[in-house]
């Protein structure tokens, strides 16, 4: 019964056309991070960091938090249908289990999506032309970028509860990036939840995550989700899901 949950979301995704977009956004952006990269070649003299931070610059603001807003919707789309929600919450599974579920799923894909994009990362680079490999550090941000993104994880799947719509909740999602680059900048990426994964990525290059942002990270992304999470089961709990 404990797994029963997460099985069923993992069979909903087998051929889902979701994955396309796996696919697409991270090449997209890694494409135009290389481009960027060649173009200014002249200035830019860092090798690995320096295409790393042309990768990461569009994709923290832009394509992930789009790659994270839809698969979200794709995981609270099939609920919409029909009176699958009332199925649902009259099952014996329980609501906070059923959003938990949908959590660890939607987290689980945002790593799938960001192993693209550490694997692009290597490939373009030595399309471009780079000699050896990038160091462990990479690795790493991306390890934090995958913890930080749970709180983005949780909140659109908040917001795709909230919302019927498909393209509402990525739009949602696309401005909470725009808006976590910019709390990045000015120096408060811990107050946005869309903040987390930019800074996890150290996508101005400026200042590697340390031991103390990661303690921070960790802490604001797990008070985050914790919300959430409280305010879908909430949610769910207490609405006629019915015209939820």
């Amino acid at each position: 019964m404990r797994t029963s949950a997460i099985r069923a979301e993992l069979i909903k995704l087998r051929r889902a056309p979701i994955w396309v977009a796996f696919v697409a956004l991270p090449l997209i952006a890694a494409a135009i991070g290389t481009f960027n990269y060649e173009s200014n070649i002249e200035i830019l003299q860092l090798g690995w960091l320096d295409l790393w931070t042309q990768h990461t610059l569009f994709l923290s603001m832009f394509f992930l938090p789009a790659l994270v807003g839809a698969s979200c919707s794709w995981l609270m789309r099939l609920e919409h249908s029909g009176g699958n929600w009332n199925l649902l919450v009259a099952s014996p599974v329980g609501v906070m289990r059923l959003i938990l579920a949908k959590l660890l799923v939607g987290w689980l894909m945002l790593g799938v999506g960001l192993v693209a994009v550490g694997a692009l990362f290597v490939g373009f680079g030595k399309l471009a032309g780079m000699s050896g490999m990038p160091d462990a550090q990479y690795a790493v941000w991306l390890l934090f970028a995958w913890v930080g993104g749970i709180a983005c994880v949780a909140w659109q799947l908040f917001f795709s509860l909230v919302i019927r719509s498909f393209a509402a909740p990525v739009g949602i999602a696309v401005a909470g990036g725009l808006a976590g680059f910019f709390m990045y900048a000015r120096g408060i990426w811990f107050a946005c939840p869309y903040s987390l994964m930019t800074r996890a990525l150290n996508s101005n290059g400026i200042e590697a995550l340390t031991s103390g942002d990661a303690v921070v990270l960790v802490v604001v992304a797990v008070l985050y989700t914790a919300v959430a999470v409280g305010s879908s089961v909430f949610l769910l709990s207490k609405s006629d899901v019915r015209g939820a």
